[in-house]
Parts: C-alpha cells; structure tokens; sequence
C-alpha cells in the first residue's frame, strides 16, 4: 500500500521530510512533533502545554498516492482524470536494478523540455556527433495509449534484421523506446539501462530534473546471457554516454527556446506532422486545463 501526504508539521507548518531514504517516523526538526508513516501524530513534547489539544485530529493531510506497474502516481488535490494511469502500459520489473539518481534544474518550461524527447526530426541538426551517426534522420514510429505515448527510435544496425528469418529476430538492442507518461515523466529504454525521469514544475521559466537510472530487465538489450553483476556494470557505461552527450544537448535546446520566448516573435509555436507525439501532448493537456477552468 503506497500512501502520501503534504509534506507540512500540523503545529508549525515546517517540513516534517527532505530528500530519500527509510525512516520509522516523520519528525519535525522545528519541535520535534512525530508522526507516524500512518501520518498519526504520535508525539508531541511538552504535550500539557496544549489543553484541550486531540492528536487524532491533526495528523498529517493526506493526498491521493495510487501504484501502477512500480510507478507511483500523486494527486495533491482531486484527480482530473484517471486515464494516464489506467492506459499505461508494464514498463519497469522487479529484476531491473536502481543504480543511481541525481537531480538538476534547467532554466527552462517543463513543457520545453519535456518535448525534446518527444521527436525525431532534430536528431541530424541537433545530435548530428552524438545520435545521428547512430541513428537516421527523422525516423520514428510514434504510439498513442490513452494520453500517454511511445516514440521508437531505430539505431542503424537495425538493418542486420533484414537477413534474418522474421521469427529469430529480436528488436532488443536495436531500438531506443521512449515512453511518455502524461503529463510530467517519461521512461527511455536504451541499449543496455533504462532512464525514468520526472519533470516537476518550480515556475513557469525553471523545472527540475528527477532521475533515476536502471539496468534494463532480462532479454532487453545486448547484454543476452550475461550476469547480473556484468548486466549491471555494461547499464553504468551505457549511461555514461548518454549523460554526457544527447541530453545535455537536448536541455541546451530547451533553455534556448525558452530565452528566445522573452523576444516576443511568436505567439504561438508550430508543430507539423512530424511531431504526432507532441500535438497529442497538447491536445490532452489543454482538454484537461479545460476542465479545471
């Protein structure tokens, strides 16, 4: 059972958590009150100073907190709609292995930068050192679950399939899946690890980056008969790679974009056919803000 609170003392309004880990009990560094990871309120010091003072009524407030598929979804106040989540496929498993995360922000939208994964059309501008060698130049399928979205992006030696007899071929290690989870996340699956990333909202002009990096599960990539620890070790250089290049490149497109918003030559941006992917976006996130208006 996944549960979630506001992260706010009942007494003082302090902040009772700060970043990861295990712990027994929520207590607030301000006075010590502690609450339970029921979100009870437990203790407080010094209890006779407030008469008359029920712990049952000021326990933490909770929030709704829903699992599916080892991905937890938050609603801080009523959902306005299910369908992410009930449309998602089974991306993450149990055999794959947490192997690092790290955090940064970006001067940037969420939205901007949630969309340069959304296509391919800039991989030959863009990544024309990184990707593109790799890759091919604007060739994707792109997939559509509920408001969610899977673009895949063939790598070269895709080609080596042709000579095979279609049931021996395995497309493991011969694609990257991108897997748009509406609005704010998105998991790629690469070669030999995986990225699970949330984009989470600080201002209209700054997000920041949660992500969490993974060894693919068994049968996903090259590392075919290998063991965990070797698994584990080939998902590291993978994500040296990708760390240091075709993200890095693809936030300083974000950050431009958003710079040149300030200049007011447009007031409205374009997406042509292209961009399925982030059309599909937007049109289910502006349904949704209808509904909110």
């Amino acid at each position: 059972m996944v549960r979630a609170f506001r992260n706010a003392s009942r007494h003082r309004g302090m902040r009772v958590a700060t970043g990861s880990g295990c712990a027994r009990a929520f207590n607030c560094p301000y006075h010590a009150w502690s609450y339970g990871l029921d979100g009870e309120l437990k203790f407080i010091p010094g209890e006779k100073g407030f008469p008359g003072f029920h712990k049952s009524d000021h326990g933490l407030v909770p929030v709704t907190a829903e699992e599916k598929h080892g991905v937890v979804f938050v609603t801080q106040d009523e959902a306005v709609s299910t369908a992410a989540m009930d449309a998602m496929p089974q991306i993450l498993y149990p055999e794959q292995q947490l192997f690092d995360t790290s955090e940064m922000s970006d001067e940037a939208n969420w939205k901007l930068l949630c969309e340069t994964s959304m296509e391919g059309y800039h991989i030959k501008a863009l990544h024309n050192r990184s990707f593109f060698p790799y890759g091919y130049d604007n060739l994707n399928i792109v997939e559509t679950y509920g408001p969610n979205s899977r673009i895949v992006f063939p790598f070269r030696r895709i080609e080596k399939l042709r000579d095979i007899p279609a049931e021996e071929r395995r497309i493991d290690g011969m694609v990257t899946y991108v897997y748009q989870l509406f609005p704010n996340a998105h998991v790629s699956v690469l070669s030999n690890h995986s990225l699970f990333i949330v984009m989470e909202p600080v201002s209209p002009g700054q997000s920041k980056w949660i992500i969490y990096r993974l060894s693919n599960r068994d049968g996903t990539g090259n590392s075919n008969g290998a063991s965990g620890k070797e698994k584990l070790a080939e998902a590291k250089r993978d994500s040296v790679f990708v760390k240091d290049t075709g993200l890095d490149e693809d936030r300083e497109a974000a950050r431009a974009i958003q710079a040149g918003m300030e200049s007011g030559a447009n007031t409205n941006l374009t997406f042509g056919h292209y961009e399925k992917a982030i059309v599909h976006f937007h049109s289910n996130l502006q349904a949704l803000l209808a509904k909110v208006a």
